[in-house]
């Protein structure tokens, strides 16, 4: 996996700006971008994090190394991010755009945009675009945050770098700086909270407490053992349900890799002289008998459907159907009408009161206290006949009473959906056996063309051949039998969801938020539970992975290992076991610091390319030398090194040059207004004795 390219519009000092990376292959993994301190090297590493991650860059640029402005956040970075010459000139749009490369032929392109208005302020719009290109044609673009797609579900799904994480990937060398400057004690607790996700489970669980504390004034106490049963129940059938759905997805797994295992057997049998002098003939009508499969199976399964879900409605008797339907109708008439009476009861004493209470005009004589509730009864009578007896068109009996009143519409809605023609299943068979015949003769002219097998090879082909599509034919019907059973639980569940839901809200009318409130609880408690126990999990793997990486970078040989205690403790050990303390110099913090990122990046198991600003700050010749060796000891890993003139001089990079796919030369110049301008030359850089 590698970053193939990066482009920068109207971002800092950049106006347009194309990186292209190679693959790293033969060894040549590092790309060399070198520049001038000031020159826009720092905002190739911003513009990786803003493009990935958005706003959510922002806490990691900071443990990046990178300058954010806490206060004022996201609006003002992005502002001053924007380029000036095209502020300038009256622009309103700034763009970020990283391809990454999964494979030679497979990419994710990402493109992030950021609009602004004429004083060069942000609108608060901005539009994430990915695509998957396969062989350099892009797929439809998803937009981040619309339709259930999130780019960060993407990266996690790549296995790219999340952005927990990214700070061990994509890094400057004043934070290194920075590391070594602490303990290391809350060097190695940093970093192990974002290897393990830490940071965001503490914010999780603060957000929990708050949301409670708001809450908890709101909850009484109910009792909810009388639905235990239920929800028994629903629980296990959404496992059976969780199941069957992941057994359906193994098996089409299973069935996309027999594909390709078919595809190689039927190139195997047609070299074999399988094909009979026409090779790609074979192949053809193998690749369209599975076509003509797969039709045929989809006519299946619109059968199938028809069968399970249209067809035992039409076995009923029509007038029952009719009772049914307008059961269903006066059952909702019913109800509406209901509603509309609770809505106008507390009407009715403040009509009586009103009423009661006026003195104009008077009355004379004044009216006695039996006349006064002859009136009052008189009052409710006339209430009473506005409501009583309900409409003749409502229903006299609630016969279904399982179904709420969305659920009456929604069956009514179906209902309207169930008619049936005998001339579609008819079509539908009809389509079936042509599909099944033409499956049949396809079979039947590959057989003729696969020739005579001389020396048995062949014959064991077409055994392995006949053996794999057996098997996926298998595995189809499999994915059937798990679809059926899939379509019959989901629909017990909708009825007892419903059910429970049903029973569950009138429990909870005086306590509508108790049960979220519950959940909430749990899930806060497992994850305070959680936090202390992670650290035992990964400290030994850490160890073992910085020790190898310290004693690549570090001058002295008298260390054996570096033990991590489940506090984050860490020991430096000799050759006899004994803890070594060395004199903490700036150098040695920083092999100790590099070290440790270097071996966080490996635990976190993340095969994505590291970008490194500053990659050799504060480092003697020596340090710089085993550094560069432990960068290009991966050699199937990119690293991108963003380096001024005196980190890696010319010297340092013929020592490495063998090892450089890509070099890029900034230069930055001054149009005017107090604006920059920068541009890169590919496949250049600093030249010999430049200080």
């Amino acid at each position: 996996m590698w970053i193939s390219r990066l482009e920068l519009t109207c971002f800092k000092s950049y106006q347009h700006q194309v990186f292209s990376f190679p693959e790293p292959v033969d060894g040549r993994n590092i790309v060399l971008i070198g520049g001038m301190n000031g020159y826009g090297k720092t905002s190739i590493l911003e513009a990786l994090y803003l493009c990935l991650y958005g706003k959510d860059a922002m806490v990691h640029l900071a443990r990046a190394g990178l300058k954010t402005d806490e206060k004022k956040g996201y609006p003002t970075f992005l502002e001053r991010a924007f380029n000036g010459e095209a502020k300038r000139d009256g622009l309103d749009t700034m763009s970020v755009r990283v391809v990454i490369n999964k494979t030679k032929t497979k990419a994710i392109d990402i493109g992030r945009k950021w609009y602004f208005r004429s004083n060069g302020n942000w609108t608060n719009e901005e539009e994430a675009l990915v695509r998957d290109v396969v062989r350099g044609i892009p797929d439809t673009p998803r937009t981040d945050g619309r339709n259930g797609f999130h780019l960060a579900d993407l990266l996690d799904e790549i296995q790219f770098v999340p952005a927990h994480v990214a700070p061990f990937f994509f890094f400057d060398g004043e934070e290194v700086k920075k590391l070594a400057d602490q303990s290391r004690l809350e060097q190695v607790k940093q970093g192990l909270e974002g290897l393990l996700g830490v940071v965001l489970l503490r914010a999780l669980s603060e957000r929990l407490r708050s949301f409670e504390a708001n809450k908890r004034n709101e909850i009484q106490s109910v009792d909810e053992d009388n639905l235990s049963r239920l929800l028994e129940t629903l629980t296990g059938n959404q496992t059976r349900l969780n199941a069957l759905k992941q057994d359906a997805e193994d098996s089409e797994a299973e069935r996309l890799r027999l594909r390709a295992e078919q595809q190689s057997l039927v190139d195997r049998v047609t070299a074999a002289g399988g094909g009979g002098g026409d090779i790609a003939t074979v192949k053809d009508l193998v690749e369209e008998r599975e076509q003509y499969r797969g039709k045929l199976r989809d006519s299946q399964r619109k059968l199938e459907v028809i069968l399970a879900g249209r067809l035992p409605f039409h076995l009923l008797p029509k007038e029952l159907m009719e009772n049914f339907r307008d059961q269903l109708i006066a059952e909702i008439k019913l109800s509406d009408w209901e509603s509309e009476k609770r809505a106008l009861e507390p009407r009715k004493a403040e009509f009586e009161q009103a009423f009661l209470a006026q003195t104009s005009p008077g009355v004379d004589p004044p009216l006695s206290a039996t006349q006064l509730v002859a009136i009052k009864l008189r009052l409710e009578a006339a209430w009473a006949s506005l409501f009583y007896p309900a409409p003749d068109d409502c229903a006299k009996v609630i016969m279904h009473d399982y179904f709420h009143d969305a659920m009456r519409k929604k069956a009514l809605d179906f209902m309207d959906t169930v008619s049936l023609g005998q001339k579609e299943i008819r079509d539908l068979l009809a389509e079936q056996n042509s599909l099944q015949l033409r499956v049949d003769e396809l079979g039947r002219k590959v057989s003729r063309l696969e020739g005579i097998d001389r020396d048995g090879t062949l014959a064991g082909l077409k055994k392995s051949l006949n053996d794999v599509i057996s098997q996926m034919d298998a595995l189809a019907e499999r994915v059937r039998n798990d679809n059926r059973q899939i379509d019959t639980l989901q629909s017990q569940i909708q009825a007892q969801t419903a059910e429970y839901n049903r029973g569950k809200g009138e429990l909870d009318k005086s306590s509508p938020v108790r049960a979220t409130l519950d959940k909430s609880e749990r899930v806060r408690k497992v994850i305070d539970g959680l936090i202390p126990a992670l650290f035992p999990l990964k400290v030994k793997e850490l160890a073992n992975s910085m020790t190898a990486v310290y004693k690549q970078l570090a001058h002295k040989s008298q260390v054996d290992k570096i033990k991590i205690l489940d506090d984050g403790t860490t020991q430096i050990l000799g050759k006899t076991g004994n803890v070594i303390t060395f004199d903490r110099s700036a150098g040695e913090n920083q092999i100790f610091a590099t070290a440790l990122i270097a071996g966080l990046a490996k635990v976190s198991g993340v095969k994505a390319p590291m970008v490194v600003d500053t990659p050799l700050g504060r480092l003697d010749s020596k340090h710089r030398t085993n550094i560069l060796g432990y960068w290009t000891s991966d050699k199937n890993r990119q690293v991108i090194l963003l380096s001024q003139d005196e980190e890696i001089d010319y010297q340092f990079y013929k020592s490495i040059e063998g090892n450089v796919a890509k070099t890029y030369l900034l230069e930055h110049m001054e149009v005017g207004d107090g604006i920059g301008r920068t541009s890169a030359t590919e496949d250049k850089y600093f030249v010999r004795g430049r200080r």
